[in-house]
């Protein structure tokens, strides 16, 4: 073999392994998180959805989760609509409707595509009828980051903002049968201050660009598990109808069911500020329009 060859060779030995999975895959994975964003927030103006919520404490018995508490239940009406360039704004208000005790909690969240700039927030008690601000905070200990009472936080809810983050494509494997991207981004230093997480690695679905896992870490230490299941298209519209969070540091969950949902219905900017919070009237006209357009 000539040295020219045998040099050849040598070289291709050594280069090919060190090929990272980033130049291997012909996106970068901010490009895939770029089409994510597009899937999950860009396909649709306005969504109308019922939600069971339902929490308990757990135990593992038999490689299975097994509650070891009454789950604590919650039918929820929630109401979003996207606003800006891209859709990158949007505005929701959820209301519990059952169990009767807690019926007319509500909340009502702005969030905001622009960099920097924190979502702003409300909750309402109708026994002490006042609506309070919620303030940002990556504290774990502060309940009012809450998704009412759940396992999801207020910060698990809220929309990714791709520049805040840097991504990396871990590998490319099957999930539940499903090809898919294993990614992990972590915050930038702006990002790091607000936010309780410092690590999440999720699962991307190849075809529908979708999260089909998050592994979320705190402190580098694995602290919660989300998975969506049930994933169905309705009206053009990727979704998964069924979110499990999985607290591993307290072993609790919650799981979030959607029973019904409507997408690109007519909601009235009004209809999406605090006086939906406080007006019982003015809510049930509008959400009694709403009930009837799920499916």
């Amino acid at each position: 073999m000539k040295k020219k060859q045998i040099f050849l060779w040598i070289v291709l030995a050594v280069f090919i392994p060190s090929l990272s999975i980033n130049t291997l895959s012909a996106q970068s994975p901010k490009d895939i998180m770029i089409k994510v964003k597009k899937v999950t927030k860009e396909s649709f103006n306005t969504s109308i959805q019922r939600i069971k919520l339902s929490t308990c404490k757990y135990t593992v018995s038999d490689k299975r989760i097994v509650c070891t508490e009454e789950p604590r239940n919650k039918l929820l009406e929630s109401v979003a609509k996207n606003y800006g360039d891209n859709k990158q704004d949007s505005r929701s208000v959820s209301i519990i409707i059952e169990p009767k005790k807690e019926k007319g909690v509500g909340m009502l969240t702005y969030e905001y595509g622009e960099l920097g700039k924190d979502n702003d927030s409300w909750i309402y008690l109708p026994e002490l009828s006042k609506v309070k601000r919620l303030a940002s905070s990556a504290d774990s200990n502060d309940s009012s980051g809450s998704f009412f009472g759940s396992e999801f936080s207020l910060e698990d809810m809220e929309d990714l903002k791709i520049n805040e983050y840097t991504f990396k494509i871990l590998s490319e494997e099957k999930y539940k049968g499903r090809e898919a991207w294993v990614i992990e981004y972590t915050p930038n230093a702006e990002r790091a201050k607000k936010s309780k997480y410092n690590k999440t690695i999720s699962w991307i679905d190849k075809e529908r660009y979708i999260s089909l896992k998050k592994n979320i870490y705190v402190h580098g230490e694995p602290y919660k598990q989300l998975t969506m299941s049930d994933i169905e298209k309705i009206d053009g519209v990727w979704i998964a109808k069924k979110l499990t969070m999985n607290n591993l540091s307290t072993r609790t969950l919650s799981i979030m069911n959607m029973v019904s949902v409507a997408f690109d219905q007519e909601i009235s900017d009004e209809f999406l500020t605090t006086r939906t919070l406080e007006d019982f009237t003015f809510r049930e006209r509008n959400l009694s329009k709403f009930r009837d357009n799920l499916k």
